[in-house]
């Protein structure tokens, strides 16, 4: 018994270790994305708080990446980041009205 489960555990290993050296580019990011960290960098730099929110934008498949971010005095400012080139396009100052 003890013999079949260790033989079992082997072939499983060696079947995990294959599938992973059969998917080695999975996690790279498409040309169009791999400004994601460098514009989050950016948006911290130019704006420094917590980032709230993050969402990317297609617009017709120029992808932009919009970082809604808090600073500690507790005002809120949107950037606008084109993922294509990793520049910035745009910022905004995020108005709270008290509602």
């Amino acid at each position: 018994m003890k013999l079949r489960y260790g033989l079992f555990v082997l072939v499983n290993v060696l079947s995990v270790a294959n599938a992973d050296g059969n998917m080695s580019g999975i996690y790279t990011l498409p040309p169009s994305k791999v400004y994601i960290e460098p514009c989050q960098r950016e948006a911290l730099h130019q704006h420094p708080g917590i980032i709230e929110k993050l969402r990317i934008l297609d617009r017709q498949g120029n992808f932009w990446i919009r970082h809604q971010i808090l600073a500690k005095d507790g005002s809120e400012s949107a950037v606008l980041c084109d993922l294509a080139n990793g520049e910035m396009i745009g910022e905004q100052q995020l108005i709270n009205d008290g509602i």
